[in-house]
């Protein structure tokens, strides 16, 4: 028997057979996905008509899906929402939105600047413009669990309309911008079937708000410096997780006793530093209780921010100054020796200069004493800690009337 006859015989079932199973699997994951992407579809009608009768109208100019074999893809040319109860509309430029197909329930979308503000049928007010804008959502449209909104060189302006007809002295110019925005919002392990709570938090970096920063001090000062914060905190009392109005938010609040929970919030301006905590809640006719832990470090940049400088220059006698020396000192150590030489009578020419700043310094340590501030630390630093109370909309720092919140309905 030659070789020839000894070779093992032709398979060709060896061949046909893997790319007959590659053949069915590709036609299966193509029904599948043509499946997903029709579902996704449906849903997205049913949430649509949904708010539509809830009074906000979603819409696209021109809608497309694709991604096709692995991803579901919208792509929205022209997304716009018509908002009924806040008399609000809204148009953008362009949102692509992506699910993965074995994780529909998490949807990443991006959308393109610029976004116009406008009341509903009226011309746009403002607009917002940034480098990029990404939000992901986890859940479903019935069933969300968790947002995130992430936008970086956020600017803020008036549309040009708005800016002609209520442009500040110094022209017009953005309302606000800032270098990052970040938002995080999602239901907390506490939450129960229409009682939902949820936990929240938002970072700002580097805003400012340039159009406020022509007006006179204190707010022109505070909106020129740029800022940094974060909030903390956790909302209770929210029957739903929808949409409404102001108004309609707080008076839904009101009802259920609702409260929000601020857990931390830190402002930074240069090296002013200042946290807070402590509980927020509404009341029926839309004015606003809270009690506060408020620690800040260079309690000095605070004065005239509230007016602690002009309080105490116009009701405190020199003779009270003099007397609270010693508890000014442990504040600001060898301030109470200075404020009183200072203020002896004598320091014309350039001591005027080191008078007014040692007043200011006193103005500023004998209103945090004034005020039952204590001396505490915060991030390695000496600062002084005080209690921020709002009480029907009137705000206390200790048991001095700072400012006056109107209601917010």
């Amino acid at each position: 028997m030659t070789t020839q006859d000894r070779s093992a015989p032709s398979r060709p079932w060896l061949i046909a057979l893997p790319t007959a199973a590659v053949v069915v699997l590709g036609a299966i994951w193509s029904g599948l996905w043509y499946y997903a992407s029709n579902r996704a579809e449906a849903t997205l009608a049913t949430w649509r008509a949904r708010e539509a009768d809830a009074g906000r109208v979603y819409g696209c100019a021109k809608e497309g899906f694709g991604g096709y074999p692995f991803r579901i893809e919208v792509a929205c040319t022209g997304p716009s929402v018509d908002d009924r109860n806040m008399a609000m509309s809204i148009r953008a430029r362009n949102l692509a939105a992506v699910a993965q197909v074995w994780d529909p329930t998490l949807l990443i979308a991006e959308i393109a600047a610029p976004v116009t503000v406008a009341p509903l049928e009226g011309e746009p007010n403002a607009t917002i413009d940034w480098m990029l804008a990404q939000a992901s959502l986890r859940g479903t449209p019935r069933a969300p669990e968790r947002l995130s909104v992430v936008i970086e060189k956020p600017i803020v302006s008036p549309a040009p309309a708005a800016a002609a007809v209520a442009a500040p002295p110094g022209g017009a110019g953005p309302l606000a911008r800032g270098d990052r925005l970040e938002f995080h919002a999602q239901f907390s392990p506490e939450s129960a079937p229409g009682h939902p709570v949820i936990d929240l938090k938002l970072d700002a970096t580097g805003f400012t708000a340039p159009a406020l920063a022509t007006l006179g001090p204190p707010v022109g000062s505070l909106a020129a410096a740029s800022t940094d914060a974060s909030i903390v905190a956790v909302l209770r009392g929210a029957s739903d997780v929808a949409l409404k109005p102001l108004p309609q938010r707080l008076r839904d609040l009101a009802a259920a006793d609702g409260r929000l929970e601020i857990t931390n919030a830190r402002l930074q301006q240069g090296d002013l530093i200042a946290t807070l905590s402590g509980p927020l809640a509404v009341t029926p006719r839309g004015t606003l209780n809270g009690e506060f832990q408020l620690v800040v470090v260079n309690f000095a940049k605070l004065v005239p921010l509230l007016g602690i400088d002009r309080a105490v220059a116009q009701f405190v006698p020199q003779d009270t100054i003099n007397r609270f020396a010693p508890t000014l000192d442990r504040f600001l150590p060898g301030l109470g020796g200075i404020l009183r030489g200072a203020n002896g009578g004598g320091g014309g020419g350039s001591g005027g200069g080191n008078a007014n700043a040692a007043a200011f310094a006193g103005a500023a340590a004998l209103g945090a004493v004034a005020l039952g501030g204590h001396e505490t630390e915060l991030e390695g630093q000496r600062a002084i800690a005080l209690t921020l109370r709002i009480d029907d909309g009137a705000v206390y720092l200790g048991p001095l009337k700072v400012g006056q919140i109107p209601p917010l309905n």
